[in-house]
C-alpha cells in the first residue's frame, strides 16, 4: 500500500518498503564491490611480492665480454661466483664486508662490492674485472705500476678497478675528486700518494690514446 506525505495536501512519496529496499541492495552493491577490491589488492600484493627462490639455479653472466654459464644458490655473491665458479681472480676476497674495497669490480657501468652482491642480480648486466683491462702504456694498470703505487698487493686490483671505472665517469678529474672518487676502498700499507698519482697519470694516458 502506498503511503502518502502526512502534510495535507502533499503530493505522494516512496515508501518505508521501498526505501529498505535501495538500502539493501545499495548495501549489498557496497560489501561486493569492497570483496572485489580486497580480492584484487589481494593478487597485485601476492605478483608484486619478492620471488622466493631455493636450491641451485643456473644463470648466465656476462663477465669481461663473455657469456658465463654458473650453477649458484640464490645467496651466492657475485664474489663467490667469480673467484670459486668461474676462475676470475681479479677481485679478491678480504674483510668481506664491503668495507675495504679489495672486491670490487664494475658492474652495469659501475663499481660495486662483489663481496656482498648478491650473483642473481647481475644477470643481463655488463660485469667488468681487472682481466679485461688495458695493460699498456695508456692503461690504468700501467699507471700504477709506473707510480709504485702498490706495496703487499691485496688492495691494488680493487683499486685499480675503482680507478677505471671512476675515469670512465670522470675522465678529467681533479686531485681532490679523485680522492672522493676512491675513497672507498682502503690501502693497508698507506701507498695513499702513489695511487692518487697514479688516477691522475691514468687521466692523461687516457686521454692521449
Amino acid at each position: 500500500m502506498q503511503e502518502h506525505d502526512p502534510r495535507q495536501g502533499g503530493p505522494a512519496g516512496p515508501s518505508r518498503r521501498d526505501f529498505l529496499r535501495g538500502s539493501g541492495v545499495a548495501a549489498a552493491t557496497a560489501v561486493l564491490t569492497g570483496q572485489a577490491a580486497t580480492a584484487e589488492e589481494a593478487r597485485a600484493a601476492q605478483e608484486s611480492a619478492p620471488q622466493v627462490l631455493s636450491g641451485t639455479l643456473e644463470i648466465t653472466l656476462k663477465v669481461n665480454g663473455q657469456d658465463r654459464k654458473v650453477a649458484v644458490e640464490p645467496r651466492t655473491t657475485l664474489l663467490d661466483a667469480l673467484r670459486n665458479r668461474l676462475d676470475v681472480t681479479g677481485p679478491k676476497r678480504v674483510c668481506d664486508r664491503a668495507s675495504c674495497g679489495a672486491c670490487t669490480a664494475i658492474v652495469d657501468g659501475v663499481s660495486v662490492y662483489s663481496c656482498t652482491t648478491l650473483a642473481i642480480t647481475c644477470q643481463g648486466k655488463p660485469i667488468e674485472t681487472l682481466e679485461s683491462f688495458d695493460v699498456g702504456d695508456h692503461g690504468v694498470p700501467h699507471a700504477f705500476h709506473q707510480n709504485d703505487a702498490q706495496m703487499c698487493g691485496y688492495c691494488t686490483p680493487g683499486f685499480v678497478t675503482a680507478c677505471k671505472a671512476f675515469l670512465d665517469k670522470n675522465p678529467n678529474p681533479t686531485l681532490e675528486e679523485v680522492r672522493k672518487g676512491l675513497d672507498g676502498n682502503i690501502c693497508r700499507c698507506g701507498t695513499y700518494v702513489g695511487v692518487l698519482q697514479a688516477a691522475l697519470d691514468a687521466a692523461k694516458a687516457l686521454k692521449g690514446a
